[in-house]
């Protein structure tokens, strides 16, 4: 059974000692509360998690459906693959678009785009559909700072909604890529591309490289030219941005042979508001628990070194969407089903790869504790039921959060000292023995036991004395 919550209002109102009736509040004395949006996240990399992560933002893709993503450049490998995209694809009936490029390679032109298109598989799975390829028109432009429009494939009048399908990675000049880059520089022509990167300087491909110079502008242009599109898809009520964080390189997939990853993936995040999205995308890099060979500090670099939050300041002040943000994971209640359908003891959710575990009790959790440590930091964990030995677990192995049928107040208490948070269907006393005659006998263990830690070394003692 899921939980419902329900979201309320309170109205406060002040009352004084006098009798005498309060004047109403005028227009200028109300204040207005404005609610973040609201940023959608699974760790879990697949077709099926695209899918579900789309299904959550509750914006039905309808009409004529443009899937716009990076077919990336021949020779490279990190772009989203066809097979993790296909099931999202046939979800909507949608057409993937692209533009061409805008430096040469293999996609500066029809002819060898299709070539590329051709050998990384897009047209196994879907129709493909080059913007570009038949010319090109112009779209306003809100803040015109520095471009004065944006120019775009003439084929964007086709189609009548827009999924912003987004690779978040590195890029050699914007610093990252997420959907505001695949928005501006991904949907405009090669000409439009050249006027973007130029800063409104021109739309001549073979003078691009000599123009530059104005990082910031460039920046600023590209939030000014996402914004366009995002306009012209009825104001954004006819568009959706979804960023995939896997193969998290310093390097576009618009680099043939680009830098391999030096962190582990992280998982899918959505939104309707594309500056939530890829600020809360940054946030996730800048906050990552880097390790040995999972370092997240080459991409921050990249992305430091070129200004590349910029881009999402500029937006937020052009009127394109908010830095703040709620972030919401989907993981939980899906988690829990698949565990409550199968004869499954424990799930865990962590850098896009989820793992099942059958073993009694707590063994799994030991084990991972013992052999894996890195799979429970960060991760999503669903189990049927959490007492105070599997919750001493997940508190020391770094867990973020659990999902669970019933926990007992002690493991629940023990959690939430631990920040963990808990969506549990029933909380309960003690957790009792199989045969229903007293508490569980590795929680009996613990009792008066304070800290997480101690808990965990006591268990382990438990294990080793069997």
């Amino acid at each position: 059974m899921k939980r419902l919550f329900i979201l309320f209002l309170g109205l406060i109102m002040l009352c004084g000692c006098s009798n005498k009736q309060q004047p109403e509040p005028s227009s200028d004395d109300r204040v207005s509360v404005e609610v973040p949006p609201t940023v959608y996240m699974t760790q879990e990399i697949s077709p099926a998690a695209l899918v579900r992560i789309y299904e959550a933002l509750g914006r039905p893709a309808t009409g004529r459906v443009a899937i716009k993503i990076s077919t990336g450049e021949s020779g490279g490998h990190n772009f989203l693959q066809p097979r993790l995209i296909q099931q999202l694809v046939n979800t909507v009936n949608g057409t993937l678009v692209e533009c061409n490029t805008a430096y040469g390679g293999s996609r500066a032109n029809p002819e060898k785009h299709w070539q590329t298109i051709r050998e990384h598989g897009f047209l196994d799975i879907a129709k493909v559909d080059l913007m570009d390829e038949e010319g090109d028109f112009t779209i306003p432009v809100v803040d015109s700072t520095w471009i004065h429009y944006d120019r775009v494939g003439t084929h964007l009048k086709n189609y009548d909604f827009m999924i912003n399908l987004a690779h978040f990675k590195g890029h050699a000049m914007g610093g990252f890529g997420g959907v505001l880059k695949n928005q501006s520089i991904g949907v405009a022509s090669s000409a439009g591309k050249a006027y973007i990167h130029t800063a409104g300087y021109t739309e001549n491909v073979d003078e691009l490289w000599s123009h530059v110079e104005n990082q910031d502008g460039f920046l600023e242009s590209m939030a000014a030219a996402a914004q366009a599109v995002h306009n012209y898809f009825g104001n954004g009520e006819r568009i959706i941005y979804i960023n995939v964080m896997n193969n998290l390189s310093v390097d576009c997939d618009c680099d043939a042979h680009p830098a391999d990853p030096e962190m582990d993936n992280i998982g899918i995040l959505a939104s309707l508001d594309p500056v939530a999205l890829d600020q809360a995308c940054v946030d996730l890099v800048f906050n990552y628990p880097s390790r040995e060979k999972d370092d997240a500090s080459a991409l921050i670099e990249r992305i430091n070194s070129r200004h590349g939050i910029h881009t999402i300041e500029h937006a937020e002040k052009i009127g394109l969407g908010s830095r703040k943000y709620n972030l919401v994971s989907i993981d939980a209640d899906e988690m829990l089903k698949t565990l409550n359908d199968n004869k499954l003891s424990l799930l865990v959710r962590n850098h896009g790869v989820t793992t099942q575990h059958a073993q009694r009790g707590i063994q799994d959790l030991l084990d991972l504790i013992q052999k894996e440590p890195n799979r429970l930091k960060g991760a999503v964990c669903a189990d049927k039921i959490i007492g105070k030995a599997a919750a001493s677990l997940m508190a020391v192995g770094g867990v973020k959060e659990v999902r669970t049928n019933i926990i007992c107040e002690d493991a629940k208490k023990l959690l939430e000292q631990n920040g963990v948070k808990i969506v549990a269907d029933t909380v309960v006393p003690m957790i009792l023995n199989r045969d229903q005659s007293g508490q569980c006998p590795m929680d009996s263990k613990l009792v008066g036991v304070q800290t997480a830690d101690e808990c965990v070394e006591i268990l382990k003692g438990v294990q080793k004395n069997r």
